[in-house]
């Protein structure tokens, strides 16, 4: 078969696991790289058309970031603020805080939450560094859809086989790759025309877990936030800003109707014809007398104005096409540079009109939450050398959904807590209040010093006390 890649190293079993993982990467990178075209804003410019444009505007091109408004809006009420554990073991100890300084996983989970809505699904690859080149002891990386595959295993609901390309020649073609399989890395790279086979086994299964957004029965990867729809509705209200731009260059000047004029009129001074644009747009006309005329009535040319054209229409159209896009996306037309003609006027209206993207990022990140604690389970265990503790139950915390900046979830917080004073004193409650994990400990562990300076503060009173009444007994 066409465009299978052979290489002689592998068994037979892991050569065909390959062709199933290339075959379906093959498959999809067209439409994935059509997705990635539009949330780049690479493919959404068109030309302006017609003979009747001049070659100055015709030569503006025009882009549209709705598409990437799509993504990027969800994607920032899906933010990480750390994990915790069920069970209340210490993260820290197990070396949480140092595999997510290592790693910035805070932003490689963000990075791969945009290539999850981008494409469908997004992967955590989890794999143990080179510490001897100045890799972290465990890696998290995230791999779009765009250079790596998976096949996914209905009955474990779990990655069966994955493929990583991880680099490509001038053609596009792969000349490097990581397979996983249970149990088994093995990375294949093309030297010199031959390919190099290096196997490496563990005891970690397939270390992979896929972000993905949507899942349904039979579609397991999700379906892309850059739908079908969403393209089409861009497309549409692109072509829609094309007509209102050109419809802004020309309806303020004013349409003429030339009457009596000979056919001189419409000729450049060496007799060539002018150019249709030209004759549109021309500023001045000069026309002489006709001295042929039957009459004086007709022997000079009669000008009738017209008044130019409203681009109503036009930002009517565009404005119907932004509010398509908002009950596609869930996004309110005002964020999508539009003014509509009920946008909210209350701090209440405005929460409701984003309560559609609210409830999305609610259930993007429940989707996402089981396959996040996979994958950093999956890390601490390489860390610790399998040494957890049983009941080791590690969640993600997410921020607020409702709220995009700290600042606002902690003030959503503090009025919670001030409904609820004893959450103050608890790792809950400064949570609320917007701490971080780091602030959080350092405001217990100086409360315990605090507290045990006071005990001992007491307990010296105490004893100079008793001292002084023994001797005052003696």
């Amino acid at each position: 078969m066409q465009n299978l890649i052979r290489i002689p190293d592998l068994n037979p079993t892991e050569q065909n696991l390959l062709d199933e993982l290339v075959v379906q990467w093959r498959a999809k990178r067209t439409r994935n790289n059509l997705r990635t075209a539009f949330y780049d804003m690479k493919n959404s410019e068109r030309s302006l058309m017609g003979q009747a444009v001049p070659e100055v505007v015709r030569r503006r091109r025009f882009v549209l970031g709705w598409s990437s408004i799509a993504v990027d809006k969800l994607n920032r009420r899906c933010n990480l603020d750390g994990f915790y554990d069920v069970s209340g073991n210490d993260l820290g100890a197990l070396g949480l805080n140092d595999l997510m300084t290592s790693n910035r996983l805070t932003s490689e989970l963000s990075q791969g939450g945009v290539s999850s809505l981008i494409h469908a699904v997004s992967w955590l690859v989890t794999t143990q560094g080179d510490t001897q080149a100045d890799e972290p002891a465990v890696l998290i990386n995230a791999r779009d859809a765009s250079t790596a595959t998976g096949v996914w295993d209905v009955r474990r609901r779990a990655i069966r086989s994955f493929l990583s390309i991880t680099d490509m020649d001038d053609d596009g073609e792969p000349v490097g790759m990581v397979m996983y399989l249970p149990n088994l890395n093995v990375t294949m790279t093309k030297v010199a025309g031959k390919w190099l086979v290096e196997r490496r086994e563990h005891r970690y299964g397939v270390p992979v877990d896929p972000l993905r957004y949507k899942p349904r029965v039979g579609r397991p990867f999700g379906s892309s936030r850059i739908s079908r729809a969403v393209m089409s509705i861009h497309l549409q209200a692109l072509a829609a800003m094309i007509r209102a731009d050109v419809n802004g260059e020309a309806y303020s000047l004013p349409r003429y109707v030339l009457l009596g004029a000979t056919e001189q009129a419409f000729r450049n001074a060496d007799g060539s014809p002018k150019a249709a644009w030209q004759a549109a747009w021309d500023a001045v006309w000069a026309v002489g007398d006709d001295a042929d005329a039957p009459s004086d009535a007709l022997a000079r040319a009669d000008v009738k104005q017209f008044n130019g054209q409203s681009p109503e229409p036009q930002n009517a159209h565009l404005r119907m096409l932004a509010q398509m896009f908002s009950g596609e996306t869930g996004i309110p037309v005002g964020e999508l540079g539009l003014i509509g003609d009920a946008n909210p006027t209350s701090a209440e209206a405005l929460l409701a009109s984003r309560d559609d993207l609210i409830a999305e990022a609610e259930q993007t990140t429940d989707g996402w939450s089981p396959d996040v604690s996979s994958s950093v389970t999956r890390a601490l265990a390489m860390l610790n050398g399998d040494d957890l503790p049983d009941d080791l139950d590690l969640r993600p915390r997410w921020r607020n959904h409702m709220h995009v900046s700290r600042a606002a979830a902690a003030d959503a917080g503090t009025k919670v807590v001030d409904k609820l004073p004893w959450l103050a004193e608890t790792e809950v409650g400064m949570e609320l209040m917007g701490l971080t994990e780091d602030q959080i400990r350092r405001a217990l562990a100086d409360r315990r010093r605090a507290q045990g300076s006071g005990v001992l503060e007491l307990l010296r009173s105490t004893a100079a006390n008793q001292a002084d009444a023994d001797a005052a007994g003696a």
